[in-house]
């Protein structure tokens, strides 16, 4: 237990560079964008990539990705039912409606899911967070868009949904599970080319959220009402409605401790700038990022030692 904690301490006191460059103005929060987008387009791609390439296709293997892609899916779908009607009873403004759902939905499972994961369940939870994080990828830039703009007056084009879907890691999620389905040995070069791009993204992705940290100021966001319920639903409320509705099917147990963990992660980093692209509220979007990344400091920990010893 104390080994866990000291794993997922570990990782998270990486932020404290981000942190501690921010107060120095050595990364100002402008970089933010810039590192996201570095991120996100090349080191995260890569790491899939490179994973996707490392694995053997076994039955055992196989079940597993299966097991892990459908129950994530099913994940997803029920926590988008779910904040349909608890949107509602929050009586949030009507433009905002889809934000909040999104907020609620949309979890941080690449950002924080990579290295979390590899903290607690090593190298193979790893592996099914990424391939849960792929599932995640594809819902975000089709359903999850969706559902940003679903307060709104104007609606998604069919046009502008299958443009937001032709993203970079949408096309490195695809490209990577058919090198792990048709178990197409990468070229050495190549291979370690993705080892060492795609290593920067735990440390990478921990700084960023440092550097978000030291310039949100907690008590200005929690005098929103509606923000400070979300908070408390999406880190408390919906991973445990998550873990007592899976527990009775038949699920491998890496499996369900790699849903529940990737769940029970902050709201989505991503959440913001597809707000901005798309007009929503994207201040409130980032708002609500930083404090369930915030606050996730103190419940991850307790998730991953309790799925950890279920385990």
């Amino acid at each position: 237990m104390i080994l866990i904690f000291a794993n997922i301490l570990s990782v998270f006191s990486i932020s404290i560079i981000g942190y501690a460059a921010n107060k120095m103005k050595w990364l100002p929060i402008e970089s933010t964008k810039y590192l996201s987008m570095l991120l996100i387009n090349i080191a995260s791609p890569c790491l899939v990539l490179y994973s996707m390439g490392q694995q053997e296709l076994t039955e055992d293997t196989l079940q597993s990705v299966v097991q892990t892609a459908g129950f994530m899916l099913l994940a997803l779908i029920t926590a988008t039912v779910l904040s349909i009607f608890i949107v509602r009873i929050m009586k949030v403004p009507a433009l905002d409606r889809g934000v909040y759902r999104a907020l609620l939905v949309l979890t941080n499972c690449g950002f924080m899911g990579y290295p979390l994961s590899l903290a607690v369940f090593g190298e193979k939870g790893l592996f099914l967070m990424i391939i849960a994080n792929a599932i995640f990828m594809l819902y975000t830039f089709s359903v999850g868009v969706v559902i940003l703009v679903s307060g709104k007056d104007e609606k998604l084009t069919i046009k502008a949904t299958l443009k937001s879907m032709m993203s970079i890691p949408v096309v490195a999620t695809i490209v990577g599970l058919l090198i792990f389905a048709f178990g197409i040995q990468l070229p050495h070069l190549l291979e370690n080319f993705l080892d060492t791009v795609g290593g920067i993204t735990i440390p990478l992705s921990m700084i960023i959220i440092g550097i978000q940290l030291a310039e949100s100021k907690a008590a200005e966001v929690l005098k929103n009402r509606h923000i400070f319920e979300t908070l408390i639903l999406k880190l408390v409320v919906l991973p445990m409605l998550l873990f007592f509705l899976f527990i009775w099917l038949p699920i491998d147990p890496l499996v369900f401790c790699i849903i529940i963990f990737a769940m029970a992660m902050p709201s989505a980093a991503i959440i913001p700038v597809l707000a901005e692209i798309h007009g929503a509220n994207a201040k409130l979007a980032a708002q609500t990022v930083f404090i369930t990344t915030m606050c996730s400091l103190v419940t991850i920990p307790i998730y991953g030692i309790i799925l950890y010893q279920l385990l």
